[in-house]
């Protein structure tokens, strides 16, 4: 995709490794300013490299996502030393882990899938929002799972967060276009090229994701594919575009 996004400050949280990366990249090469949270401060500090070699300014701030007062205080930064914040890409935390049967699932584990799910994106949405909210402009572009849209085994606590997401994107778009902030959500199955894809090929629900690769009817999709959709839904061409869900898969599934 061609755009400009010249002028443009995006943050990207979870940017320092996969999908993250990639789309930092991909805002960097179209002309946006980036800011990169995550807790790699080595990756992150070679992914500014990169983009400063582009032209364009960058910075990384070390983050802990589960916690809002560290996203606070990063998201603050961002836009003291960057000058303001347009462009939100709410990403991070892998639910791998989570990938189990119900009846296999520790109790103690479900607010762990709920905090790397849905509270690393709701922290990062509420830490930003004061400051669209003062510019009367931004995007917002949530990353989470399909199987918030599909019914998938070994993904009920997973699905139940990412779906969570999906309902919150669409009350969001609403709430928020009075300040003329667009909210749309990108939900993902199996994204080749990511530590998360080698992390669940390596474990023991490995074989139900060879299966959906298998099943992915144009090939699975990789984080170069996500960043393109996230690249669109940031971009000036999607303007008139919130509230909206689009799942990446390759075909695996089609949700209503």
């Amino acid at each position: 995709m061609i755009t400009n996004l010249d002028g443009k400050v995006a943050l990207v949280t979870g940017g320092t490794n996969g999908i993250g990366k990639a789309t930092a990249l991909k805002l960097a090469k179209s002309g946006a300013d980036v800011v990169i949270a995550g807790r790699n401060h080595e990756a992150g500090e070679q992914i500014v490299s990169e983009i400063r070699k582009m032209g364009r300014r960058a910075l990384f701030l070390e983050c802990d996502l589960w916690v809002y007062d560290s996203v606070k205080e990063m998201t603050d930064r961002a836009v003291t030393e960057m000058g303001k914040l347009d462009i939100l890409i709410s990403n991070g935390g892998t639910t791998v882990k989570y990938a189990k049967f119900f009846h296999e699932l520790d109790p103690n584990d479900y607010v762990g899938c709920l905090n790397t799910q849905q509270f690393t994106r709701l922290y990062t949405i509420r830490a930003a929002l004061d400051h669209m909210r003062e510019q009367n402009y931004g995007k917002i572009i949530i990353i989470t799972s399909d199987a918030g849209r599909v019914a998938t085994p070994r993904e009920s606590l997973i699905g139940s967060s990412a779906a969570g997401l999906v309902l919150m994107n669409k009350a969001l778009a609403s709430e928020f276009s009075r300040w003329q902030i667009r909210v749309n959500t990108l939900c993902l199955t199996v994204i080749e090229e990511t530590p998360a894809f080698d992390e669940v090929m390596a474990s023991d629900a490995s074989h139900v994701f060879k299966k959906a690769v298998d099943r992915a009817r144009l090939g699975l999709p990789n984080a170069e594919d996500v960043a393109e959709a996230a690249l669109f839904f940031a971009s000036p061409e999607s303007d008139r575009i919130t509230g909206q869900t689009l799942s990446i898969n390759g075909g695996l599934s089609f949700s209503g």
